[in-house]
C-alpha cells in the first residue's frame, strides 16, 4: 500500500510585533543620545555660530553687527594674517614628516625583543601625557639665553650662547623641536600597535627566500602597516595645522612674528584685540584649509594604502 506524500508548505516567520520593534528603536537611540547631545551642544552649535559670527563685527561686549564679507576682505589684506598662514604651513611641512617617520623608525626598533621594553615605551609616552603649557614653560627655561641648561652646556664646551627663543631665525624651529619631542610617543604607540599585528610567518618566509632586513622592511612592514601610517599622517597634519599651545606658552608669537602661527593669531584677534568677528572668519578659513589639505592627502596618498591584511 503506497504512502501519500504531503506537499511541503512554506512556513512563514511570524512578523515582529510593532511594539517590540519600537522598543528596540528607543533602546538603540537612547544609547547614542548622550554622544549626540554632546556633539550637538559642543560641536555643531559652535560651528554654526562661528560661521555666522564671521559675517559680523563683535567685540564681546556689544551686540554683533552684520558686516557681510568685510571681515574676510580685511583678513586677506592683513600682512600678519598671511604671515601666520605661511608659518603654520611651514610648521606642518617640517613637523609632520619628521615626527611620523621618526616615530616609525623608533617603533620598528621597539618592536624587537629588547630588554626593558616597557621602560622605553613609558619614557616615550610621558611627554605626551604632560600638559602642553607645562612642557612649553619647562623648555622655555631650558632654552633661556642666560640661565638655560642648554646654553650652560654650550658655554662649558667653550661655545657661545645661542638665543634659541630670542632669534627670529631659530625660535620657530625650537618650538617645532619641542612639539616633535612632546607628541612623538603618541605616534610611536600607534605605529607599534600596527607592527605587532603583522604576521611573523611573512618574515620567516622572506628569510627562507633570502630577503635581508631592508627588503623585509619595504616589502612586508611598510605595506602591512600602511593603513596605520596613513592614519598617523592625516591626524598629525590636522593637529599640527591647529597648533596653538606650545607657541603660546613658549614665545607668545615672538620674537616679533617669528612664531605667530595661525591659531595663535586667531586667539589674539578674538581675545586680545576683541575682534571676534575676524577671529571667527579666521576659524572658517582654518576649517577650509584643513579640509583641502586632507582631501589632497587622500587623493595623492590614499590610493597607495594597502587595506588587505
Amino acid at each position: 500500500m503506497g504512502t501519500t506524500i504531503q506537499p511541503v508548505t512554506h512556513v512563514s516567520m511570524p512578523k515582529r510585533a510593532p511594539k517590540k520593534r519600537w522598543r528596540q528603536w528607543v533602546t538603540g537611540y537612547s544609547m547614542i543620545l548622550p554622544n549626540f547631545i554632546g556633539f550637538f551642544i559642543f560641536m555643531l552649535i559652535p560651528i554654526i555660530a562661528t560661521i555666522g559670527l564671521g559675517f559680523t563685527e563683535w567685540d564681546l561686549v556689544n551686540d554683533p553687527r552684520w558686516v557681510g564679507l568685510a571681515n574676510y576682505k580685511h583678513l586677506f589684506k592683513d600682512r600678519i594674517f598671511w604671515l601666520s598662514f605661511k608659518k603654520t604651513i611651514w610648521f606642518t611641512l617640517i613637523n609632520v614628516p619628521v615626527q611620523s617617520f621618526l616615530a616609525l623608525l623608533i617603533a620598528v626598533l621597539l618592536n624587537r625583543k629588547l630588554k626593558a621594553l616597557n621602560l622605553f615605551r613609558t619614557l616615550f609616552i610621558i611627554p605626551w601625557v604632560c600638559m602642553s603649557v607645562a612642557v612649553g614653560l619647562t623648555w622655555t627655561w631650558l632654552f633661556n639665553t642666560q640661565f638655560g641648561y642648554i646654553n650652560h652646556v654650550l658655554t662649558s664646551l667653550g661655545l657661545e650662547r645661542i638665543g634659541w627663543l630670542t632669534s627670529d631665525k631659530l625660535a620657530l624651529y625650537a618650538v617645532i623641536f619641542v612639539n616633535i619631542w612632546q607628541y612623538l610617543g603618541w605616534h610611536i604607540i600607534l605605529l607599534l600597535a600596527g607592527l605587532q599585528i603583522v604576521p611573523q610567518e611573512l618574515y620567516e618566509a622572506a628569510t627562507v627566500d633570502g630577503a635581508n632586513n631592508w627588503m623585509k622592511f619595504w616589502k612586508i612592514t611598510i605595506p602591512m602597516i600602511s593603513p596605520f601610517f596613513f592614519f598617523d599622517l592625516v591626524v598629525n597634519m590636522i593637529m599640527t595645522l591647529q597648533i596653538f599651545d606650545l607657541p603660546f606658552a613658549m614665545t607668545n608669537g615672538g620674537p616679533g612674528n617669528a612664531t605667530r602661527v595661525f591659531n595663535l593669531y586667531l586667539y589674539q584677534k578674538g581675545f586680545s584685540f576683541l575682534l571676534m568677528g575676524e577671529a571667527c572668519s579666521m576659524g572658517v578659513v582654518l576649517f577650509v584649509l584643513i579640509m583641502v589639505a586632507t582631501f589632497l592627502v587622500f587623493k595623492f596618498l590614499g590610493s597607495r594604502v594597502n587595506y588587505e591584511m
